[in-house]
């Protein structure tokens, strides 16, 4: 964008005004040099820039997720109404803070123009705001304007691939998700096996987990492998990884049972 334009005009103004007094082959290098120094400096003075921005979020962030931790703390020790009125109150708040979240995205706005790549991260950050927000359409819409280079992003494409039944699914699991290491590919890997459980290909999830052992060693990942190959396809689970698996909605955490204790006269 701006950033290269500028360094390539500084550049060819550096060239136009040396050529007459230096070798061809000097002011070639020059010019390559001035590009390269306004383009580094310019980069430099956006990654401040988006730094700064960057803390405001992460500000903001800790305002929002303190309040509902507040909220939940009040209404533990000052119960008022049911339980599911309260439920419905926290939603409401954590709807209105992932709002708050994606309006203040706008500051990254005016360095669209300086970088490219800028509006597809600033898409890719939107994106998981809406997918919390369970706006799955407007996050179909973003999908092909966002970047994947984090295990989260990745995860989320994954999902909605699955949902709408997408073709390319394997294809995109295997060209994104394999770049991962250690706990950056427990997630993605979980998923996808998961998904080829869904899809009745046991032998493929089988192989997705085999293949995750070269990428992390995770207990879940190695247990679920292992209940696959002795052919016990119930019983595999991603539950054990609790709001990392639940945080991309595709199983529902389950409520624990309430015992009554019987007594008898």
């Amino acid at each position: 964008m701006l950033t290269l334009l500028i360094a390539l005009i500084t550049s060819l103004l550096v060239g136009a005004v040396s050529y007459r007094g230096l070798p061809t082959s000097a002011v070639v290098v020059m010019m390559t040099a001035v590009f390269i120094i306004v383009h580094l400096v310019i980069s430099l003075l956006l990654r401040v820039r988006s730094k700064k921005i960057n803390a405001k979020l992460q500000e903001l962030m800790l305002e929002i997720q303190q309040k509902i931790q507040g909220m939940q703390n009040r209404m533990m020790h000052r119960p008022t109404g049911s339980p599911k009125q309260m439920m419905q109150i926290l939603e409401r708040e954590q709807q209105a803070g992932l709002d708050r979240m994606i309006a203040a995205l706008d500051l990254y706005k005016p360095l669209y123009k300086w970088s490219f790549l800028m509006k597809r991260q600033v898409n890719t950050m939107k994106m998981a705001f809406l997918f919390q927000q369970k706006k799955f359409d407007e996050v179909d819409k973003l999908l092909p304007k966002c970047m994947f280079f984090d295990a989260q992003s990745v995860a989320i494409k994954l999902v909605r691939m699955y949902k709408n039944n997408d073709p390319k699914l394997d294809r995109f699991f295997k060209t994104r998700a394999r770049r991962f290491k250690g706990d950056n590919a427990v997630i993605p890997y979980a998923a996808y096996s998961w998904m080829l459980v869904k899809q009745d290909r046991v032998e493929d999830a089988i192989a997705a987990l085999t293949d995750a052992r070269k990428q992390t060693s995770n207990e879940v990942l190695e247990k679920n492998r292992e209940l696959l190959m002795n052919g016990k396809v119930k019983q595999f689970s991603n539950a054990p990884l609790a709001e990392a698996w639940y945080a991309l909605m595709l199983e529902e955490p389950k409520m624990p049972r309430i015992q009554q204790n019987v007594r008898y006269r």
